[in-house]
């Protein structure tokens, strides 16, 4: 049986774990924010997150939404614009989905809301009613798409806070 070796190198430069810095808050704030653009956008054309058409509203609730002046009363989750709004980092104030709290160094998750008020119904249409009314609208989440962005600006980030470790 032939004899297996392995042969291994110093590398030239000698790492320090200590000096290591691994801060991905920024990354994973990016990451955030991607997450509500693609929600927002994807919802703008109608689409549920793995881009697929929303189930379209029953004809009895955009006549409802209508009457209420909506502004786009068959669109489905537009009716006060607080739901989807067009997304904000900040979260004062700001309509539709937002980072709160953001990630730091020291606590490196970044967690994306909803509109307190709207929360309730954000889940309701998300998971869909008892029975199938109001339909699944899967809005809220994070697409395949997306995923693989974040994943891959997350590796090139790792790389590089090894490569100058």
């Amino acid at each position: 049986m032939a004899k297996q070796s392995w042969s291994v190198e110093q590398p030239r430069k000698k790492w320090s774990f200590a000096r290591m810095n691994f801060d991905l808050s920024k990354t994973f704030n990016i990451a955030a924010q991607m997450v509500i653009g693609d929600i927002v956008n994807k919802n703008e054309q109608g689409l549920d997150i793995n881009g697929e058409t929303l189930t379209p509203l029953k004809p009895m609730t955009v006549r409802r939404k209508a009457l209420k002046k909506a502004k786009y009363p068959n669109r489905p989750l537009h009716d006060t614009g607080l739901m989807l709004g067009r997304g904000s980092i900040k979260g004062v104030g700001g309509r539709g989905p937002y980072i709160k709290p953001k990630a730091t160094k020291s606590k490196q998750t970044a967690v994306i809301n909803v509109a307190k008020k709207r929360e309730e119904i954000g889940v309701y249409h998300n998971e869909g009613g008892k029975g199938g009314n109001p339909p699944q609208r899967e809005w809220f989440g994070i697409s395949k798409e997306i995923e693989d962005k974040i994943e891959k600006m997350a590796a090139a980030r790792i790389e590089t806070l090894l490569r100058n470790a």
